[in-house]
């Protein structure tokens, strides 16, 4: 079923339906597609091609589309159908040859393996001695006649003779001629199917023809070929494949169609002139073109434009592509920084920041000074006039990510407090190496302190050395900067720390990807074992839990496991869904749902939707998250619509930290999360979840909704 509507770019059962029931307009065209799909699909499992591509209906479609082109060249017979197997044959490896080719360039194959194989039938036919050109369509009514009477040839006629607009009949015309059916029912079915499918995809099918159609019209170029030879499919697919499927959708993506199809028209009128000489019809030969053209030259682009960004992740649907994309910006879009934490344990100070008062100025503006201070804002104890009457004096310098060394400096004496070492204004220091262009540099650091050495290999939160006053220091204190280049007192870069908490007056917040500001009580995220070990999901783990709604219980198993991607998710297999998750050590993050939302493992999946594993008495963090996942039916389907122009439904996560029962030695964590619906910023709904987290992982969930009564629970299975 795949191989049909993967002609469409979708993957929608219902929609590949009403493909297949088109397709059978002529019962032997039908019949020759069929065998066609069901060849190269036997090839693909046979000889071990990719099985996922092979059940979306990748090897499949272009064999489907070249054997109801075929089927209805021909008249029915043995062998026509021996024809359609030795070309689907060939189909299936023009197929997986042009998937290797361009795969390399990140592109995609299309319709091409399906223009080669039909031509190769076109022109070779002129000898096929044994078959005879098919004369149905000729006499369409008779044949209808023949299969269902004269209530059947009423009904084709009815359709075909509605008073539609011109510009209208041809759109279901062009529709209609994807799957090599020249009538408007065929359209008017496939127009219904892309409307079940997508409403972007809808949209942009209108959009694209009517831009087409009208281009036509103002070059003074001769309409009626739209409807002679059919080929308005190049302007629909066309629209959907760089409006919707490759790119994401959004008001630029619409705007460049409305560029691109008049060049689609032009390569259409010229490509027509040179393929006539040659009896042979251009069918999808603009889509191909232009479409790859396009991709291409986008992934030659030097920097990323979110403006008209690719899909990276296909979901095989544009409103999924849009939703999926909008929340993964939101949420993910920092995380193309390398991860750096604070180089220290414990609560520290943000004394100096970026463009800072006394130094930190010019090409040396983004870094950071970081003390310690107690609760009067104090950094020292008694008078202050030693090194180690100030708290941060010898604590311990900690990597902030991964890398290699590549500078020490070491042997520079610590100052007396107030004064300071002009001639060596860094002090011993430490340059770390963590990527290309990527480096950090500790500096002030306690002389003989340095546990490293130059081409060292360190991991995160490796103790390297312990705080001191060397260089231009007049108290014990922590430089930190991130740099381009590899020296000492390199220009520093604008570069945020990945994960960290700044303590407030009233509690806690994790700040993500963000830069510490002057004044700020900052520190790394101090991992709870508990919730560590209850968010460590291991590939081959099984969790079981007993649910209860409505006082009836059911058992059920999850496994968590890893996709050929290395994706972790956990696999409800009785509903047939999957959690998508990732676990950066400090943060555990749900990123994608698939399957069945009335399961108790999308509930599994909200609830515990973003979880950072330290523990923080009424920490409370909010994320965003995708409206398709929240919102069904009449609503959704509005704004789908409206989706790549603007969002009038939203959704928002929140956790908070409730109650922990021992500090020191802690047994059991209460966290509460939950999902607010919005319409036009009005709150029109909500779910609330209660989780509990003892030593042996998530001990329970109790999910509630809005305003509905009754409780559901979910149980650990111990």
């Amino acid at each position: 079923m795949n191989s049909y509507s993967q002609i469409f770019f979708s993957d929608n059962k219902i929609f590949a339906i009403i493909l297949l029931i088109v397709s059978f307009f002529d019962v032997y065209a039908g019949l020759s597609g069929l065998v066609a799909i069901l060849v190269s699909n036997s090839l693909a499992f046979g000889l071990g091609y990719n099985r996922i591509n092979t059940i979306k209906g990748s090897y499949g479609f272009n064999s489907l589309l070249v054997g109801l082109g075929t089927g209805l060249l021909y008249q029915p017979g043995f062998e026509l159908f021996i024809i359609v197997f030795i070309i689907s044959v060939l189909t299936f490896f023009i197929t997986v040859t042009l998937e290797g080719v361009l795969g390399k360039y990140g592109l995609p194959f299309l319709s091409i393996p399906f223009l080669f194989g039909l031509w190769i039938i076109v022109l070779s036919g002129y000898d096929f001695g044994a078959l005879g050109v098919s004369e149905r369509g000729l006499y369409k009514a008779n044949e209808l006649y023949l299969i269902g009477g004269q209530n059947l040839v009423d009904l084709y006629n009815w359709w075909n003779d509605l008073n539609f607009a011109n510009s209208i009949k041809v759109y279901f015309l062009s529709l209609g001629a994807i799957f090599f059916q020249y009538n408007v029912l065929s359209g008017i079915l496939i127009a219904i199917g892309v409307l079940i499918y997508s409403r972007i995809a809808f949209t942009l099918s209108l959009l694209g023809f009517f831009t087409a159609y009208y281009f036509y019209q103002l070059i003074g170029a001769d309409i009626t070929t739209l409807s002679y030879n059919y080929i308005g499919f190049n302007f629909i697919l066309t629209s959907i494949a760089l409006g919707g499927f490759f790119v994401v959708p959004s008001r630029y993506s619409y705007l460049w169609i409305v560029l691109l199809l008049p060049i689609v028209v032009l390569m259409t009128l010229s490509l027509n002139r040179v393929f006539i000489t040659f009896n042979l019809s251009i069918y999808s030969l603009p889509f191909n073109i232009i479409v790859l053209l396009f991709l291409y030259s986008l992934k030659l682009r030097i920097s990323r434009n979110n403006r008209l960004s690719e899909v990276l992740v296909q979901q095989y649907s544009p409103e999924k592509n849009l939703y999926f994309h909008k929340n993964a910006n939101e949420r993910f879009l920092e995380q193309q920084y390398f991860p750096v934490s604070l180089p220290f344990w414990g609560e520290w100070t943000v004394m100096q920041g970026y463009n800072g008062e006394y130094t930190h100025k010019g090409d040396w503006k983004h870094a950071w000074d970081f003390v310690i201070e107690d609760e009067n804002n104090t950094q020292f104890t008694g008078d202050g006039v030693k090194l180690t009457d100030y708290y941060c004096y010898n604590k311990k310098v900690l990597a902030t990510s991964a890398g290699i060394i590549t500078e020490i400096v070491d042997g520079i004496d610590d100052n007396k407090i107030g004064d300071v070492n002009i001639n060596q204004n860094w002090g011993n220091s430490i340059v770390i190496k963590h990527s290309e262009y990527l480096y950090s540099q500790l500096s002030h650091l306690k002389p003989g302190s340095i546990k490293v050495s130059n081409g060292e290999y360190v991991k995160k939160g490796q103790v390297l050395a312990v705080c001191g006053n060397s260089g231009r220091s007049p108290y014990p204190h922590i430089h930190f900067q991130m740099q381009a280049t590899p020296f000492i007192g390199s220009e520093t870069l604008d570069y945020p720390v990945s994960q960290f908490i700044l303590k407030t007056k009233s509690g806690f917040k994790l700040k993500s990807f963000d830069k510490p500001k002057t004044g700020d009580i900052v520190s790394n995220i101090q991992t709870n074992e508990l919730l560590k070990n209850a968010l460590h999901f291991i590939p081959g783990q099984i969790l079981k839990f007993t649910c209860e709604k409505n006082n009836e219980e059911v058992d059920i198993n999850w496994e968590v496991k890893t996709d050929v991607y290395n994706n972790s998710y956990i696999h409800c297999e009785k509903s047939n869904s999957f959690a998508y998750f990732y676990n950066d050590g400090t943060i555990h993050y749900f990123k994608n749902f698939v399957g069945n939302r009335n399961s108790y493992l999308f509930k599994f999946y909200i609830a515990l939707y973003k979880v950072q594993t330290g523990y923080y008495k009424d920490l409370e963090m909010t994320d965003s998250f995708p409206v398709n996942q929240t919102f069904r039916g009449g609503l959704l389907f509005l704004q789908d619509f409206v989706a790549p122009f603007f969002f009038f439904l939203k959704s928002r996560y929140s956790i908070r930290y409730e109650s922990l029962d021992n500090e020191l030695s802690p047994s059991q964590a209460k966290l509460r999360s939950d999902i607010k619906k919005y319409i036009f910023s009005k709150e029109v709904g909500s779910m609330e979840f209660q989780i509990l987290i003892d030593r042996k992982g998530i001990k329970s969930i109790v999910f509630s909704e809005g305003n509905k009564k009754g409780e559901e629970r979910c149980k650990r299975k111990n």
